[in-house]
């Protein structure tokens, strides 16, 4: 199987546990290859293609993090994450226990979990708003 030139350059970056080419054809009869790339491998393809600064909109990434798993590393070393919490999806920040207090106040939830701490964005229509709110607090 031979590969366009264009896909060459990159194979060795994109993540190698699926590696499935996708040969497509648009209705206007416009042919596209590509490969699929999930969610949480989108910040590590981007960071070797250089793309480091791109950010997601706190609506992209309520999305991103309930739907497809991904991760976010964010200011301070808090990381935003799904979890699941008696079986129900949940938006957790991950090492942002210090900061609970000021997260409480935009709208975060804290929780104790097999005797830990933990901080969480209400899964709501206002998650969004309340993530906006988080990452302005951690600048």
């Amino acid at each position: 199987m031979s590969l366009p030139r264009i896909l060459l350059p990159i194979w060795k970056i994109l993540p190698q546990q699926n590696s499935r080419v996708f040969r497509l054809q648009t209705s206007d009869g416009q042919k596209i290859l590509g490969r699929v790339v999930n969610a949480h491998d989108i910040q590590t393809v981007r960071e070797q293609l250089g793309l480091r600064n791109q950010v997601f909109s706190p609506e992209e990434l309520v999305k991103l993090v309930l739907n497809e798993r991904y991760t976010q590393q964010l200011p301070g070393g808090i990381t935003l994450r799904r979890s699941f919490v008696a079986n129900e999806p949940r938006i957790e920040l991950v090492n942002a226990i210090s900061l609970a207090e000021r997260l409480l106040a935009v709208g975060c939830f804290t929780e104790i979990i097999n005797w830990c701490k933990r901080v969480f964005i209400p899964v709501s229509d206002k998650a969004p708003a309340i993530l906006a709110a988080v990452i302005e607090i951690l600048g």
